[in-house]
């Protein structure tokens, strides 16, 4: 290994590796809230099924959590029980993520059906237009979803994604396609113990994480069983498809806080580096009076990770107030 990259491994942050495996000491409220009464379900779109699960009586305004690039529905587990005492909510694993099946090829626009697929099967928009909440990657996915169908959302939040400055008028590409290479494989690491993947598992990008029994909780829940590569028996892996996702590309045809089809709303860690620069500058420029723009402080990219109750109490106050409703 060359020095640079030795000194770049070095640099990467791995906050279960002391644990050794072990789960970590966790408070009430979260054994509670993931053991809280919900609904597995799945709905079959373009010929993936795909996985979600439900929480909350149906006939009530619906919300629904969509997760971040090779993450999976039960990153909101933790948090999806505190919004479902007056609502129903939901979160679906995305295709090629967590528990919904890989495809040969994936799209944006496939994305968003998924995301249109769980509202009609979960019943979340029996009683009006649902709001979708989408972090990081799920953010985009959330603003493709309005781009193209807003119309059908009472309300989008995005929370800590990377956004450029957008022409007026052509838009803009946050992710540019590239070709497909016929020679890559869907090949991903198999380890022989549930425990040696927890204790490599980091944050993307990298930041440091303090509460550690939210972190070995998505960890665990990231892994499936698998054969080992000798045929000798089997181990674990990750669970999302490690084929190459940037095939596509992310594009936004015009500045949607200029044109949103529903209203807008987002939510960004102080310590985020998502939260510098002109892209930041320019969104929270275009949401004063257009969009709620809020920040928690102390908190970096995986906002709900590094302040879980700053992240429960500040969408709840969002929620509560916003958007604006007249009459019923």
């Amino acid at each position: 290994m060359s020095e640079s990259k030795a000194k770049k491994s070095d640099d990467l942050i791995r906050p279960l590796a002391h644990l050794g495996g072990d789960r970590p000491p966790a408070p009430e409220w979260f054994e509670k809230a993931i053991n809280a009464p919900c609904e597995e379900a799945s709905v079959t779109v373009e010929g993936a099924e795909i996985k979600y699960t439900a929480w909350g009586e149906e006939g009530r305004r619906g919300l629904l959590f969509v997760h971040g690039g090779r993450a999976h529905r039960n990153w909101w587990r933790p948090f999806a029980p505190f919004f479902a005492q007056n609502r129903r909510v939901a979160a679906l694993d995305l295709s090629g993520m967590g528990d919904s099946d890989w495809r040969d090829k994936y799209s944006l626009d496939l994305l968003v059906s998924e995301v249109f697929s769980v509202i009609d099967a979960a019943g979340l928009a029996s009683r009006g237009r649902p709001i979708v909440v989408g972090h990081s990657f799920g953010g985009w996915v959330t603003l493709a979803a309005v781009e193209r169908e807003g119309e059908r959302l009472g309300g989008a939040v995005v929370v800590d994604s990377p956004l450029g400055v957008p022409d007026p008028h052509e838009g803009y590409t946050v992710v540019k396609a590239k070709p497909a290479n016929p020679d890559d494989k869907r090949t991903a690491r198999v380890y022989a113990t549930k425990e040696e993947p927890i204790t490599r598992f980091r944050l993307l990008p990298n930041q440091p994480g303090e509460h550690l029994y939210l972190l070995d909780y998505i960890a665990r829940e990231g892994l499936r069983p698998a054969p080992m590569p000798n045929g000798e028996g089997e181990g674990w892996t990750w669970k999302f498809d490690p084929g190459p996702k940037s095939t596509f590309e992310i594009h936004f045809e015009r500045d949607l806080l200029r044109a949103a089809r529903c209203p807008l709303a987002f939510i960004y860690g102080e310590k985020s580096m998502f939260a510098q620069g002109d892209g930041i500058a320019h969104l929270e420029s275009q949401a004063r009076g257009r969009s709620p723009f809020v920040t928690i402080p102390d908190a970096y990219h995986h906002l709900m990770m590094d302040q879980p109750m700053a992240f429960i109490s500040t969408l709840r106050t969002l929620l509560s107030a916003w958007p604006v409703r007249f009459g019923v």
